[in-house]
C-alpha cells in the first residue's frame, strides 16, 4: 500500500472511531442522569389521556340515541368492574320498527361494558369470564363485521374504518340471546385481544400513549332457541350504535388533543 493510500485508510479509520464516540458520548450523557435517579424511560407506563371518560363509563354506562335505559349498575365479572345495562327502544314506534322481537319474555336487551381504567389493564380472558357467569350454551357462531366513519378527518370525509365482532346463540333453560362481543377501540374494534396489542404498539410508537379499549357484549333476547340469523341486522345497527356512542365519549373533554385520530358486586343468573 503507497503512503497517500495508507494515510487516506487511517484517515477514515480515525473518523470513524471519532464519531462512534461522539454517539457513545452522547448517550452516556442522556443515560447518566436516568442512571443516578433510577428513572429509565421504558418503565414508564404510556398514559391514557381518556381514563376519566373510561371510569365513568364503568360507573354510569353508556347513553345511546334511540333507546332507553331501565336500569344500570356496576356488577363484577371474573375479578373486573363491569357496567350491566338493561335497554329497549326509547318509543313504540322505533319497538314496531325493530327487525327483532325485544319483548319476547318481556325481556330487555342487556349492554355489558368493561372499560380499561388504568394503563396496565389489559383485554383477557373476558368472554370466557361472560360465559362462566351466564352458563349458556353457545353455538351458532359468526364473525360480523361493519363499517363506521372516521371522526375529525375534514380532509378525508369518506374515510372509514371496520370493526369485527363475535356473533353466536346464547341459550339456557331460562333464556336465548342473540350476543355479539368485541373489543373497541378508536378507529378499530376485534374480539381478540391480540389485535388490540398490535395497535396499541403502534398508537405507544407514534404518541407514546396506550390505546384505550372498552369490551363490549350485546346480548339480544330471542325466542328459545330461535335461529340468531334474525336477530343479526339488529344486532349489527346496534353493534354500530354502540361503537360510535363509545368513540364520541372518549373524544369529550380529551385533553390531549388527538380527536384527530378518532372517529373503541358479584354477578349472579338473577342479574339476567
Amino acid at each position: 500500500m503507497l503512503p497517500s493510500q495508507l494515510d487516506s485508510f487511517y484517515r477514515s479509520t480515525l473518523i470513524k472511531q471519532l464519531v462512534v464516540l461522539m454517539i457513545l458520548a452522547i448517550a452516556l450523557a442522556g443515560a447518566v442522569p436516568s442512571y443516578l435517579t433510577s428513572q429509565w424511560p421504558w418503565q414508564k407506563v404510556p398514559e391514557i389521556s381518556q381514563l376519566k371518560q373510561l371510569k365513568d363509563m364503568q360507573k354510569n354506562g353508556l347513553s345511546l340515541p334511540g333507546w332507553q335505559t331501565l336500569s344500570q349498575r356496576t356488577v363484577e365479572i371474573g375479578g373486573h368492574k363491569w357496567s350491566a345495562q338493561e335497554i329497549v327502544p326509547a318509543t313504540v314506534d322505533s319497538q314496531m320498527n325493530s327487525q327483532v322481537n325485544l319483548q319476547v319474555n318481556s325481556q330487555p336487551v342487556w349492554l355489558l361494558l368493561r372499560p380499561q381504567t388504568w394503563a396496565r389493564d389489559l383485554p383477557q380472558v373476558d368472554w370466557m369470564d361472560i360465559n362462566g357467569v351466564r352458563q349458556w350454551t353457545a353455538d351458532s357462531r359468526k364473525t360480523l363485521e361493519f363499517t363506521l366513519p372516521v371522526a375529525g378527518s375534514q380532509s378525508q370525509p369518506n374515510r372509514t374504518y371496520s370493526v369485527k365482532a363475535r356473533f353466536f346463540r346464547g341459550w339456557t333453560q331460562r333464556r336465548t340471546d342473540a350476543v355479539m362481543q368485541w373489543y373497541a377501540w378508536p378507529d378499530g374494534g376485534h374480539p381478540a385481544p391480540s389485535r388490540w396489542f398490535w395497535a396499541d404498539q403502534l398508537q405507544q410508537l407514534r404518541h407514546r400513549q396506550h390505546l384505550p379499549w372498552v369490551a363490549v357484549s350485546i346480548q339480544i333476547p330471542i325466542k328459545p332457541l330461535g335461529d340468531i340469523e334474525t336477530a343479526e341486522a339488529e344486532a349489527k345497527a346496534l353493534a354500530q350504535l354502540v361503537q360510535t356512542a363509545l368513540m364520541k365519549s372518549l373524544r369529550k373533554n380529551d385533553t390531549v388533543g388527538q380527536a384527530d385520530s378518532f372517529t373503541s358486586i358479584s354477578m349472579s343468573t338473577s342479574v339476567y
